[in-house]
């Protein structure tokens, strides 16, 4: 008890240290820190996380003084939510990717717990008409939208069976993807023009998952998933970067850019043009209302 009262102690003061109202823990960083750690003042700064969920609290709490620590692990933010809903604090909140906690029920309900709208943000930000502002912005060229809107297009298709099966395995306690690495397998980085799914890679991978695809279906269409909405965040942020270097370079024969560069490019473009007046908008809206 008195562990306990001395973790709630110190997460409910943690906003006096950094002289702010707020304090706000999220995934994202190149480490991943457990809960002993982050209470012991581990945190990841500067990520493509805190840009994202900066934009969202510049909408929905302006004017309130917040810090922002990424500390890697969803495992963690769990744990944290855990301690606010516990100790009743009102100083420090969490935000996670949804991944498939909605649709599975999973989701804790409490003020200070938010949610990605997609499965990541990755997913929030990420379309054809981003990937088409961020080429024409690096390489000052008007571009044509069919050939982008083809090749996405084919990726949502090609992909659909992959995400509905990660959403069936991911109800077991499973996943499909190889987690945090390894889930570009299943898509052509080295074509001649633009990227595209490895269809037969795809297969085999759900062939050794032990998933059949008539079950993957069914329990798509029974939890409603949209394949670029559900799509693991990480593949799906990656094809799209992975669009933009190959038509940098086959079709302008331009140079590529580091990801971390396209993708706060995304995020400003995102924020920009694309997130006022949309479901995504009313999805933020909604959980900051609450609060």
């Amino acid at each position: 008890m008195r562990s306990f009262k001395r973790t709630i102690s110190g997460l409910t003061n943690q906003h006096l240290f950094h002289n702010v109202d707020l304090v706000v823990f999220l995934e994202g960083g190149s480490t991943s820190y457990n809960k002993v750690e982050v209470y012991s003042g581990n945190f990841n700064d500067d990520t493509n996380d805190i840009l994202f969920w900066s934009n969202i609290f510049l909408r929905f709490k302006n004017g309130v003084r917040v810090k922002f620590k990424s500390v890697g692990s969803k495992t963690t933010i769990k744990d944290i939510a855990v301690d606010i809903i516990n100790g009743n604090i009102s100083t420090v909140m969490v935000a996670m990717d949804n991944e498939f906690d909605e649709i599975l029920e999973k989701r804790i309900q409490h003020n200070n717990i938010l949610y990605t709208n997609g499965y990541s943000w990755e997913n929030d930000v990420w379309s054809v008409g981003i990937i088409k502002e961020v080429i024409e912005e690096l390489s000052a060229i008007e571009i044509s939208t069919s050939d982008l809107n083809d090749n996405f297009s084919r990726f949502l298709k090609n992909i659909k069976i992959a995400v509905y099966s990660d959403g069936y395995l991911f109800s077991k306690g499973g996943s499909l993807f190889n987690r945090p690495k390894g889930h570009m397998s299943v898509i052509n980085c080295e074509p001649m023009d633009l990227p595209h799914v490895k269809q037969n890679a795809v297969s085999l991978l759900i062939t050794n998952k032990g998933v059949r695809k008539g079950t993957a279906y069914s329990f798509a269409r029974r939890k409603l998933i949209d394949v670029e909405k559900h799509c693991y965040g990480h593949l799906f942020a990656d094809y799209c970067f992975q669009v933009i270097m190959h038509y940098m370079r086959n079709r302008l024969q331009l140079p590529s850019l580091h990801k971390e560069i396209v993708y706060r490019m995304g995020i400003n473009k995102f924020f920009r043009n694309h997130f006022d007046n949309t479901e995504i908008y009313n999805h933020y809206l909604n959980q900051f209302q609450r609060i």
